[in-house]
């Protein structure tokens, strides 16, 4: 069948090339025939051009020449007229005399009607018929011309001046000649025929006895006339308007005729087809040889698999160095790739036979119509799957999704598509998961199945779910962290929205549980917040929602509850539960904790809003003595609390409006007494009660989760300003303190160098100060991220110095560069015991090579006494109060600045 059809082929390119040659030697007979015509028309256009341009040439001469002739025949008559004397007589017997004259005069024929005008242009006479009916002398007068169309007349109207005598003074004579055709054959030429038409109608012809058209069309120059051609042109008889125009017919005889012409194109027309037939027939024929020798070859490579026999198949396609050749030498190197193929498919396909993947092949159906050895290792089977469907192998809550996907490859709606899927074992209960990649396989733009990788997975989706455990629970107490609680708590307040159900979040915070940490360690913290957590969980619904927020706190979620009544109710027996000691290592731990309350939808309505107030009402309840549990719409009605959480509103407010303000207190240089830096502190001022303390409102934006904001907001003011003063040659320092949050933020360093350098400042400008008791909260940490800030080019100041627990070893560890003393030290310098201290700690920086700044420096003694015991910096009242930007700049124009 496959000879046959190759057969059928080889004919019918055969027959292909036959065609081509017999339409090549038509188009090229049609060619040159075509460009015979068109050298004929062009060779006639110009022959016909010469000639009407001689005709015309000869009638613009011989037109005039005759109005001339006739002009002069008038003149004559004229003169004959005046001779007789007639018109000079008075009475009507002149033109009695006058009619008798004109019809004895035998040269009058010529004239067969005229007319005498008077002075006045009234008509005194008339003779002729024609004459007799003329009514208008107006147009006849103008033009020249006179037409009777009925009677097919045309006149050539004479005008000349004539004596009426003096009674009748200087007339006019008005002379109609008879334009007819023997008018027109007084003016014909050799082989031309003359017309004149007026109005539209061919009033007279030089050859009557031919046939003369009533109207002649002027559409070309060459038109058909009997069984020759004549020449056509036309000309009017004078430039005057109404004046008739001559039509002149010029007989047209071809100096070549047409079939005589056309002999030469039919003669190169026969040449060129037997050069063609001669030329490319034979070259055809050889080339589909050629192609026939390819042909056989890749019928023997198909039927025997045999490169050799192949090449000894197709030496005639190699006969000449062409593109034949060339192809040929692609069908060897193509015979050879796919030997060399077979070869890695046979090999891919044992090595895939080791693999732990199985291949699968399917129809639409789902059915299995091949697979892989890897299909029963995969199934632990030894069972044969051929012809089974591959959704009898998988889970059932799985299999709606193999459903659509083999679905969606047969309506075209993907080419591709995976999927995760478990299979069914051998054992109930046991779970294998695998994931399948599947293509779908298109026939004749036909889905006809699909062919797909299985691979087990199981092992994967077990790490898979434990790190996605991980990323959501707290890795100390497996408890929600904050990303599954925020979700938790959107889907409660959803539910809660449709079944006008109460939700409670509930901040805990464990009362001085820093102690435990400073005195037992963390491993000890840790398994007390372990025991919390636990004990806690054993007191909760199934659907409350215990989490760790971070450190010694915890969120406490509290969904469908009826009444503030109930949400008292848990928190009563979650306290309860703590009312004896909780034993760890045969010691008891009395634990205490307080706790802050938000409720849906009385306190907010938002996830965002509800967290914030609960950490107030959390913030109050430890300012009442911790121990305790404070909801946030009870503490908004007492006095204290109402100031407290008023305050905490409106800062707030005064954070996301930016009216925190950043003032400067200058730093002087010990030795020089100039002004070397600043330290920027944030002061807020209230509407209602005025400068509010940065010792009320810092713990206040540390506890309500604005610390960030508030320092950001500071942080850029001192930049601008830094960057301000740069530019006014001042290369002042600017300090600035970090909080805790602040510190410990992942990116503080990246955001912190991309607004210096967008302001053209340096690291080497800012010093970051880091409290004492923030520097040791976390040790390792805090080492980590300030190596990060001192690498990035940061200078370091530990700011309090000597309030914290640091231990020597910790403060070497540290990455800083300045020592702050703490004005508590600084105000007993006069002291023996206050002096000894501030030596001390200078020293100790010495020792370390960093740098003192001494706070709280508010007399000159004290700035001598701490010049004398070496302190670098210093800072303080004596100098100048903290102060706006605009007060500082003011200030450091009447002193000394670096």
């Amino acid at each position: 069948m496959r000879a046959a059809n190759d057969a059928k082929t080889i004919t019918s390119l055969r027959k292909q090339a036959a065609h081509r040659l017999a339409l090549v030697s038509v188009l090229l007979a049609i060619g040159i025939l075509l460009v015979g015509l068109y050298s004929f028309y062009l060779h006639q256009t110009r022959e016909v051009a010469q000639k009407k341009a001689a005709i015309a040439d000869y009638y613009a001469q011989r037109v005039p020449a005759k109005d001339a002739e006739w002009q002069a025949m008038a003149q004559r008559m004229q003169t004959r007229i005046e001779f007789m004397r007639m018109l000079e007589e008075t009475g009507p017997q002149r033109w009695s005399r006058l009619t008798s004259f004109l019809t004895a005069q035998g040269e009058f024929a010529d004239f067969s009607n005229l007319l005498i005008l008077g002075g006045d242009g009234q008509v005194l006479y008339r003779y002729g018929a024609e004459a007799q009916r003329i009514a208008d002398l107006a147009p006849l007068l103008a033009s020249g011309w006179y037409a009777d169309i009925a009677r097919r007349e045309v006149f050539r109207v004479l005008t000349t001046g004539l004596w009426l005598g003096p009674s009748g003074g200087a007339g006019k004579l008005v002379l109609l000649h008879t334009v007819d055709n023997s008018s027109l054959q007084a003016l014909v030429a050799p082989e031309v025929h003359l017309m004149l038409l007026m109005n539209g109608q061919v009033l007279a012809a030089s050859h009557p006895d031919s046939a003369c058209p009533a109207h002649v069309e002027m559409a070309s120059d060459l038109i058909k006339e009997g069984d020759g051609h004549v020449i056509q042109s036309a000309m009017d008889w004078s430039t005057v308007p109404g004046s008739p125009r001559l039509i002149i017919h010029s007989e047209f005889r071809d100096s070549f005729p047409l079939p005589e012409f056309l002999l030469r194109p039919v003669a190169a027309i026969v040449l060129a087809v037997v050069l063609v037939l001669l030329g490319l027939g034979g070259w055809l024929r050889k080339t589909v040889s050629r192609i026939e020798s390819l042909t056989g070859a890749m019928r023997q490579y198909h039927q025997h698999g045999d490169t050799v026999q192949a090449e000894q198949a197709m030496q005639l396609a190699h006969a000449r160095p062409d593109e034949i050749h060339e192809v040929g030498n692609v069908l060897l190197e193509l015979m050879h790739s796919v030997d060399e193929r077979d070869r890695e498919q046979r090999a891919y396909l044992d090595t895939l036979a080791l693999l732990d993947e199985a291949v699968l092949e399917l129809d639409c159906d789902g059915r299995i119509r091949l697979a892989s050895p890897g299909w029963q290792r995969l199934m632990r089977r030894r069972e044969e799957a051929v012809g089974r469907v591959l959704a009898d192998y998988v889970h059932d809550d799985d299999a709606e999704v193999l459903q659509k996907l083999f679905s969606a490859f047969t309506h075209r709606e993907k080419d591709q598509g995976q999927a995760r899927l478990r299979l069914r074992g051998e054992i109930s209960g046991q779970e294998q998961w695998v994931e399948c990649r599947f293509v779908a396989r298109v026939e004749n733009d036909c889905v006809v199945g699909a062919r797909g990788v299985l691979r087990d997975i199981t092992q994967t989706y077990l790490h898979e779910k434990q790190i996605s455990h991980m990323a959501l629970h707290d890795a100390l107490t497996d408890l929600p962290n904050r990303v599954l609680l925020e979700d938790r708590l959107k889907v409660s307040l959803r539910m809660a929205r449709r079944s006008q159900q109460m939700v409670a979040v509930c901040f805990i915070d464990l009362d001085h549980f820093k102690n435990v940490n400073d005195i037992l360690g963390h491993k000890t913290g840790d398994r007390l917040l372990l025991a919390f957590s636990q004990q806690v969980r054993e007191r909760l619904r199934e659907g409350d929602t215990l989490s760790r927020w971070g450190g010694d706190e915890f969120v406490l979620l509290l969904p469908q509850m009826g009444t503030t009544n109930d949400v008292r109710e848990v928190l009563h027996k979650v306290m309860e539960s703590f009312k004896k000691p909780v034993r760890l290592d045969d010691v008891d731990f009395v634990l205490t904790f307080s706790i802050g309350v938000a409720l849906f939808p009385d306190d907010a309505q938002e996830v965002e809003t509800l967290l914030s107030q609960a950490d107030r009402a959390l913030f109050y309840a430890k300012a009442q003595g911790r121990n305790q549990a404070c909801l946030f719409g009870e503490i908004a009605a007492k006095g204290s609390g109402r100031t407290e959480l008023y305050l905490q509103n409106k800062l707030a407010e005064a954070v996301a409006s930016e009216r925190i303000q950043a003032w400067f207190q200058p730093l002087i240089d010990a030795r020089s007494g100039a002004c070397v830096g600043v330290e920027v502190l944030a002061r807020w001022q209230d509407a209602e009660h005025g400068w509010v303390s940065p010792a009320t409102f810092i713990p206040m934006a540390e506890s309500l989760g604005l610390i960030r904001e508030l320092g950001s907001q500071v942080w850029l003011q001192a930049l601008n300003a830094a960057q301000a003063w740069r530019a006014a040659g001042h290369t002042l320092t600017v300090a600035v303190n970090v909080s805790k949050r602040q510190l410990f933020s992942p990116d503080l360093v990246e955001q912190l160098l991309g607004q210096l350098t967008v302001r053209g400042l340096a690291p080497e400008d800012v010093v970051l100060e880091i409290t004492e008791s923030v520097a040791v909260l976390d040790a390792a940490n805090t080492a980590e991220q300030l190596a990060a800030l001192d690498r990035a080019g940061f200078r370091i100041a530990v700011d309090d110095f000597g309030t914290g627990y640091s231990s020597l070893s910790q403060l070497h560890e540290l990455p800083a560069d300045e020592l702050k003393i703490d004005i508590s030290f600084v105000r007993r310098i006069h002291e023996p015991a206050g002096r000894s201290m501030v030596q001390a700690i200078i020293q100790l920086a010495m020792a370390l090579k960093l740098k003192t700044v001494a706070e709280g420096v508010e007399d000159e003694a004290t700035a001598a006494v701490l010049r004398e015991l070496g302190a670098d910096i210093l800072q303080g009242y004596h100098f100048a109060k903290p102060m706006p930007r605009e007060d500082f700049e003011r200030w450091i124009a009447d002193h000394p600045v670096r």
